[in-house]
């Protein structure tokens, strides 16, 4: 997948600005404050519909204006082309046309247009809560399998009715019941939630592995998934861990009833990240917490690869800071052979093959 153009109005800092990337790496540089990721965050908004690290919508509108309007261009491997306007307005919120048809769920527009993203904000992929390590492997999984896609929104519907009736109580036989009811489907679809992130982290891990080991001076990588049913086992099936989690719910009940809300499932599951058998978030430096996710986008950008046959866009924010030349270098070299790769900095960047574009002096652009 390559972007050819791509032209935005009023969003963030820009008033107007035309963009067109090379086929392979192009490096946007220019000065802090001067809109470099806010190009990177348009593309974003093209491809998966929403910004940057969960901002809203009205946050990217620019200063004294009421809309945004981005339309690009994007050409598949295959050669099928895509135009994708995103219009947001507080009038009429979000809309999203592909060749001039509206979306009506964003949903089914994840995975047209692959994409891999590494923002300093992401570090708290390495270092912070679960929640941020679930939902990059949720991002990830949703990318390239639809079912996956729909079995998490649906399991988030059903945990927000479930939570809804261990808050208003459950003591009567109809609330019993109830959560009888809400349990059972929860559990079935728990099971196929962990059942895939299972499958995508023994996938994962072997490319991750692979493309760590060839950072200098880096130790053994691993990655292990940690379930609120405790050890999962490797031929677990759909039916085992369905009557797992049931097992599980059923233990937690008086816990659940005391504290109102669902104590167990995917919601609640972590990944722990590790490098010589040490916890990265505890042990690691903040630049061997960067390259380690550097390597894991790496990585996701090939598994995507591999799961789809299309190449991912890449979207690289600030890639650089805090690395010393020899892994920047190793960086380079790695994402030549990556397709289209779009990165963010403050200098230039002078390395064969690679495309220069001065946020300054090469855009065409309006304040």
């Amino acid at each position: 997948m390559r972007l050819e153009a791509i032209r935005i109005a009023n969003f963030r800092n820009h008033r107007l600005l035309e963009f067109e990337p090379g086929p392979s790496i192009t490096v946007i540089h220019g000065n802090n404050g001067s809109g470099k990721t806010s190009i990177l965050e348009a593309v974003h908004f093209c491809a998966l519909t929403r910004g940057f690290a969960g901002s809203a919508d009205r946050e990217c509108v620019m200063f004294g204006c009421d809309h945004f309007m981005i339309r690009s261009a994007f050409i598949s491997d295959r050669g099928q082309t895509s135009e994708v306007r995103v219009a947001y307005s507080a009038e009429k919120e979000k809309q999203v046309f592909v060749n001039e048809l509206e979306i009506t769920s964003f949903s089914r527009h994840i995975g047209a247009i692959p994409c891999v993203t590494f923002t300093p904000s992401e570090l708290a992929i390495v270092n912070a809560s679960p929640s941020d390590r679930r939902r990059f492997i949720d991002s990830a999984i949703c990318q390239h399998d639809r079912r996956y896609l729909a079995d998490m929104m649906q399991y988030r519907r059903i945990l927000q009715q479930r939570n809804a009736l261990l808050a208003g109580g459950v003591e009567t036989p109809s609330g019993q019941a109830g959560l009888e009811i809400w349990t059972e489907q929860m559990a079935v679809l728990a099971a196929s939630i962990v059942l895939a992130r299972r499958e995508f982290l023994r996938k994962f891990s072997v490319i991750f592995n692979g493309i760590h080991a060839w950072f200098p001076g880096q130790q053994e990588p691993s990655i292990e998934y940690h379930s609120t049913l405790g050890p999962v086992g490797e031929d677990d099936g759909v039916e085992d861990l369905k009557s797992s989690f049931i097992s599980r719910f059923r233990q937690l009940r008086n816990q659940e009833m005391l504290r109102r809300q669902t104590l167990a499932g995917p919601h609640r599951d972590d990944l722990r990240l590790f490098f010589d058998g040490h916890e990265i978030r505890k042990y690691a430096s903040q630049g061997q917490q960067r390259s380690y996710l550097i390597a894991m986008k790496l990585a996701l950008r090939r598994y995507l690869y591999e799961s789809a046959g299309e190449q991912p866009i890449m979207l690289l924010d600030d890639l650089f800071s805090e690395l010393d030349e020899e892994v920047a270098g190793r960086i380079i070299e790695s994402l030549a052979s990556c397709g289209q790769v779009l990165i963010t900095s403050t200098d230039e960047k002078k390395s064969e093959g690679i495309m220069n574009h001065s946020l300054e002096k090469d855009t065409k652009t309006r304040s």
